[in-house]
């Protein structure tokens, strides 16, 4: 039998007197055990002052548990704080990446493009009124630029915002060129390698050998089928540079028009929007033109009232042609 609290506790409340001897029996050779024995026996309200001491002693742990836990909690907040990268940093980066993920564009082979059928003439958009589009923006976008370098002699406050804006938009514009009347971005300026392409498509068999061609000669080659209003085979070529390239102005906005002319205009929407979100904003205007076209097309009537809206308001080179254009 051990002496403890419990065998105390027992003794104190037994009305019977044989237990009683048992347990003083048992610790006949141990005075301090006695002693308590014969001190609680003597002292009725001994026990209730011990309890009162244990709740207060039982307290007294219980807070400091309580602050030793509150004081580790916080420490190993701080701790994971300390160490937890900061996202806020890259934020701006994973938008940008979720929004050009969300706008997915496929990659055609010549079985997909074989299916394919233009567009009658009339629905089509042709590469001479592209050319003339472009030349048109081209030169008002150099108009934009010859002002904004008149705007820098300007004090402060004389400065348009809305042209300031402007100036804050043309930073992302890329070296431009022209291949055979079309404006590109020309890439040789921020591309050192060339890239493994395929052999040239013939109209018959599309082959798919491989073969060492610069990406110019390969552009050149797009544009040139593009120009022809051989609108499959500009697709192909346009695909390829985006297998290596998924971000190429050229092949994104070409390729839309390819795809718009033969009747996939979705798929030419989801190009029209991703060069909305690529480093280089040389198609973007005509990007939201021709997307309203695409909606025209498909019939999205909120999609086409809301765009147009957008593209009049911003009173550019296609302002009065959307304000002209409606939703069949």
């Amino acid at each position: 039998m051990k002496a403890n609290r419990a065998l105390l506790k027992k003794y104190m409340h037994s009305s019977d007197h044989k237990e009683k001897h048992l347990i003083e029996k048992q610790f006949i050779d141990d005075d301090f055990v006695m002693d308590a024995l014969e001190g609680f026996g003597q002292e009725k309200q001994a026990w209730v002052g011990l309890n009162a001491t244990d709740k207060k002693y039982l307290k007294t742990k219980r807070t400091r548990i309580a602050i030793f836990l509150s004081i580790s909690l916080v420490f190993s907040l701080s701790i994971g704080f300390y160490f937890t990268p900061d996202s806020s940093k890259d934020k701006p980066q994973i938008m940008n990446a979720a929004k050009t993920a969300g706008t997915s564009i496929k990659i055609h082979l010549k079985a997909d493009v074989s299916k394919m059928r233009p567009a009658v003439f009339k629905e089509r958009i042709t590469p001479k009124e592209i050319i003339e589009d472009l030349h048109t923006t081209n030169q008002i976008s150099k108009s934009r630029k010859e002002a904004l370098e008149q705007i820098k002699h300007m004090p402060a406050t004389h400065v348009d915002l809305k042209l300031q804006q402007t100036r804050r938009l043309s930073v992302k514009m890329g070296r431009e060129l022209f291949i055979q009347n079309f404006k590109v971005v020309d890439y040789r300026y921020y591309r050192k390698r060339g890239r493994t392409e395929n052999k040239p498509y013939d109209e018959n068999d599309l082959g798919v050998q491989q073969l060492q061609i610069p990406y110019i000669n390969l552009l050149n080659k797009s544009i040139d089928c593009f120009a022809k209003q051989q609108y499959k085979l500009a697709l192909l070529y346009f695909d390829e540079i985006l297998q290596t390239y998924p971000d190429d102005a050229n092949a994104l906005f070409y390729g839309a028009m390819s795809l718009y002319n033969l009747q996939e205009y979705e798929q030419a929407a989801s190009r029209f929007i991703k060069l909305q979100s690529i480093p280089f904003a040389n198609f973007s205007e005509e990007a939201e033109w021709y997307l309203l076209r695409a909606y025209q097309q498909l019939k999205k009537e909120a999609a086409f009232s809301s765009l147009r809206k957008i593209i009049i308001e911003q009173k550019g080179f296609y302002a009065q042609k959307a304000t002209n254009l409606e939703c069949d």
